[in-house]
């Protein structure tokens, strides 16, 4: 029986991808065998303090990296919560939806304003009315919403300030790192889990930079939709009294009676001579 050409040639070219799988299989474990231990979440223990101290500081904010998204997602649940919408809603629908609020608020009278110091809180202003129970409601949720960016981008931007000091804490300990792990027989790990700790950092800063300006931008993109632009009045405020005009500015205009402006008065006359009278008879 004599085989089709066609199958000898298929036979062949499995025979020949099974000898190359074969071929890179211990090239493939041995590359998986390769990655780091920071790379897996697992801090390397040397034994020398500044080495462990500064793995274990890597591993620490791999993991909080790895939740920064999920920080800044939920920022943005919580504004689409305050204006009724379903939290997965996107950020654009619920910053609508909470410029909406906002201007049916100021329909009936009440204008809000964001104060950002000495913390985020919004006040309301009441044009003749008091708010209900659904306008606090609103209102309250609003203001949440706003803390919760605000807070999520601050820690966020904590983040990645502790990715750069741990990076410049990374090239120090490379510098040195021939001399200090001299004869050690974890020197060519520690060496690898150095270079990892560069790439881990650069990914970890770059991720919480990034969200951290997600929450930055809903934060300010909330303050535009539902501020009304004029801070309302305090209770028990002073008012301001009127500028006083500086001193010679500007001089007042002369008043009838006074000796300011009046013309100058005649000289009196000389005394007459001697022997004479003061007046003709």
């Amino acid at each position: 029986m004599t085989r089709a050409p066609g199958g000898a040639s298929r036979i062949r070219a499995a025979a020949l991808a099974l000898l190359l799988a074969a071929a890179h299989a211990p090239l493939l474990s041995a590359c998986a065998a390769q990655a780091s231990q920071l790379e897996q979440g697992r801090a390397l223990r040397t034994g020398k303090q500044p080495y462990d101290e500064f793995f274990e500081a890597a591993r620490a904010l791999r993991e909080e990296s790895l939740e920064a998204e999920a920080l800044a997602d939920a920022a943005r649940a919580e504004l689409a919560r305050a204006a009724g919408l379903d939290p997965r809603s996107a950020a654009d629908a619920a910053l609508d939806a909470a410029r909406a609020r906002a201007a049916e608020l100021r329909a009936s009278g009440v204008s809000l304003h964001v104060e950002l110091a000495p913390e985020a809180r919004l006040v309301s202003a009441r044009g003749g009315r008091s708010l209900d129970a659904d306008d606090r409601d609103a209102v309250e949720a609003l203001e949440a919403s706003l803390k919760s960016s605000l807070a999520a981008a601050k820690q966020l931007g904590e983040l990645s300030k502790r990715a750069a000091e741990l990076e410049k804490q990374r090239a120090s300990l490379s510098a040195s790192w021939a001399e200090t792990m001299a004869g050690d027989p974890q020197r060519r790990e520690a060496k690898r889990e150095l270079e990892a700790a560069e790439r881990v950092l650069a990914e970890a800063g770059a991720a919480a930079e990034r969200h951290a300006g997600r929450a930055s931008k809903l934060a300010l993109d909330l303050v535009l939709a539902v501020d009304a632009g004029v801070a309302p009045a305090r209770r028990g405020a002073a008012r301001r009294p009127t500028p006083r005009q500086p001193a010679g500015s500007a001089k007042a205009p002369p008043q009838r009676g006074s000796g300011a402006g009046a013309a100058p008065r005649p000289p009196k006359p000389p005394p007459p001579p001697s022997g004479e009278d003061d007046f003709d008879p």
